[in-house]
């Protein structure tokens, strides 16, 4: 991607991610009765493949997470990722029964809910900002995945995906500090940037 071209894709992105996390973290306040910030605000494209890592703490995350994800579509490809540590996911989910039922988990359909708000809510941001149609499949929860989330994200872009624009930030909750949930967004530059410049953005 040329440097001028570049700045532009990153200046349009910036602000409307921005717009899409303080949407998200509004809708999220509202669920949690507590006032929720963003923070670690980390914006980066890397290439994938073998030599694929991301030094920045805020993606490092080695500990034992439920991991909820959204596949994007439309205009505009890519995922969504939302980490959950146990703390965390028993944090959010602790006003949920359990239930009778051993097939429906209402805590795990809880999360996906929780999931599928706030994916929407950036979505609706990025696309009124972008000028782009985008939508949000069916929200996929995994229970105790330990991988890094560097290899998933290659897992998931590296056989069709050269280079990838991520997008990530941090929840931080008024009321308990230690809760930090990660909320991830990872797509295809080159199709950001053919979008960028499509739209005359």
């Amino acid at each position: 991607m040329l440097n001028g071209k570049k700045l532009k894709v990153d200046y349009h992105l910036k602000t409307a991610f921005e717009s899409g996390y303080t949407n998200a973290t509004l809708s999220l306040s509202k669920i949690a009765k507590q006032k929720i910030y963003f923070n670690n605000f980390h914006v980066s494209y890397y290439d994938l493949g073998d030599d694929f890592s991301v030094e920045q703490t805020l993606l490092n995350r080695d500990q034992k997470s439920v991991l909820l994800t959204t596949e994007i579509f439309g205009d505009l490809t890519g995922k969504s990722y939302l980490f959950l540590s146990n703390e965390e996911f028993e944090y959010l989910t602790s006003e949920i029964p359990e239930g009778n039922n051993p097939a429906l988990n209402f805590k795990e359909e809880f999360a996906k809910e929780l999931d599928n708000i706030l994916s929407a809510a950036v979505i609706t941001k990025l696309s009124n900002e972008l000028s782009v149609k985008m939508y949000g499949d069916v929200p996929v929860l995994i229970d105790g995945t330990s991988a890094k989330i560097k290899d998933v994200i290659n897992d998931d872009f590296g056989e069709y995906v050269k280079q990838v624009y991520i997008n990530s930030i941090s929840f931080s909750f008024d009321r308990d500090m230690k809760i930090a949930p990660r909320f991830i967004w990872v797509m295809d530059s080159d199709r950001l940037a053919e979008v960028v410049e499509k739209n005359g953005l």
